[in-house]
């Protein structure tokens, strides 16, 4: 049995983390552009507590597929095809954060002249959370959609083989004067990012998130990488993840997808991820300040909702991470000693020095 125990952190600072993440990505082969995208890509989800997308565990999963030959740290989005708002891209083999980034930033572009831009790109890295890249089209005032496939971890509903990812997605908009709406999920009960934080702090799983490899129940964060991860609703998760398959691999057009698309970890091997990206602009319809008078007017109705009991306040999908985010702007990002120590001894490999005065204490 794993037994719970209590873990330390190491505070960082964004700023200097961030600086750090992107001088590292240049020093193995990234243009500064491009390393600048990945770097915001591993703050912003380790700003929001999601540790598991952030620069201690992707910056060095980046940099050893780099070092490998699985990810091609020079890579460009290599136009397939477009029609008035909709293009599709190869990736390349690049870097997923970079490659979702690009992506999103031409549909928001196309977006601005249609009112809605829609990009498809296949042939990449995994892209972490996509809640980032749905979140910067809220921040140019649209809403975003981002979606991604990715390794096999589930089986078909009633079925026993791993044929289908968790299909990770997210859409947000912009709110006005309150953060963005974000919604940032996946199609099972719970992520493997989740399940490997689980692992590092020693602490089991809940019950009813993964079947081992012969199907049994076990609350063992180790044996997702074999097992079968539970669809979130039962056969409506898995209807889910099937279709979103058939907006990221199958239209993106790339040679991998579904079972065939690579795990992470797999270094030397190029994964095959695709992703599907939408930005649309609100004022196809109506003034911006009339669509974010409306989603405010919509998530003031929501807290309103008398709390449940036991329930201290209701929340919209984004506000306790934008409020982690803006707590971990001022005190500083909580990184276990081991990652910290890991990426300081990365950066000395390449010749880059830990930032004097990034870390800011203990929690």
């Amino acid at each position: 049995m794993m037994a719970s125990a209590a873990r330390s952190t190491i505070l960082v600072q964004a700023v200097p983390l961030r600086a750090f993440a992107a001088a590292i990505l240049e020093a193995v082969g990234m243009t500064a552009e491009d390393a600048s995208l990945a770097a915001d890509a591993m703050v912003w989800a380790d700003l929001r507590g999601l540790e598991a997308h952030g620069v201690g565990t992707k910056l060095p999963q980046c940099v050893a597929r780099i070092r490998a030959g699985g990810t091609d740290p020079r890579a460009r989005l290599v136009p397939l095809g477009s029609r008035a708002a909709v293009a599709a891209f190869d990736g390349d083999t690049g870097w997923g954060q970079v490659a979702a980034s690009r992506g999103m930033r031409h549909a928001i572009g196309l977006a601005r002249e249609s009112g809605i831009g829609v990009v498809s790109i296949c042939n990449v890295s995994s892209a972490a959370a996509m809640g980032h890249y749905a979140w910067l089209a809220a921040e140019a005032r649209m809403i975003g959609l981002a979606v991604t496939n990715g390794p096999a971890l589930t089986a078909p509903w009633g079925g026993t083989r791993r044929v289908l990812g968790n299909q990770a997605h997210a859409i947000a908009c912009s709110a006005g004067r309150y953060a963005p709406l974000v919604f940032d999920s996946a199609t099972t009960l719970m992520s493997t990012g989740e399940m490997d934080t689980l692992r590092e702090r020693g602490e089991l799983l809940p019950e009813g998130v993964l079947f081992d490899a012969g199907g049994r129940p076990t609350r063992d964060p180790v044996a997702w990488l074999t097992g079968l991860l539970v669809p979130a609703g039962g056969h409506r998760g898995y209807g889910l993840a099937l279709m979103l398959e058939v907006l990221t691999g199958v239209i993106a057009g790339g040679e991998r997808f579904a079972p065939n698309v690579g795990q992470p970890m797999d270094s030397g091997t190029p994964q095959g991820v695709s992703l599907f990206l939408i930005a649309i602009d609100p004022r196809i319809s109506m003034p911006i300040e009339t669509f974010e008078s409306r989603v405010r007017h919509l998530i003031d109705q929501v807290h309103a909702s008398p709390p449940a009991p036991g329930v201290a306040r209701v929340f919209v999908p984004g506000e306790r991470s934008a409020e982690t985010a803006e707590r971990r702007r001022l005190d500083g990002i909580p990184i276990p000693p081991a990652k910290v120590g890991a990426i300081r001894e990365l950066g000395r490999s390449v010749g880059v020095d830990w930032p004097e005065g990034a870390t800011v204490g203990d929690h």
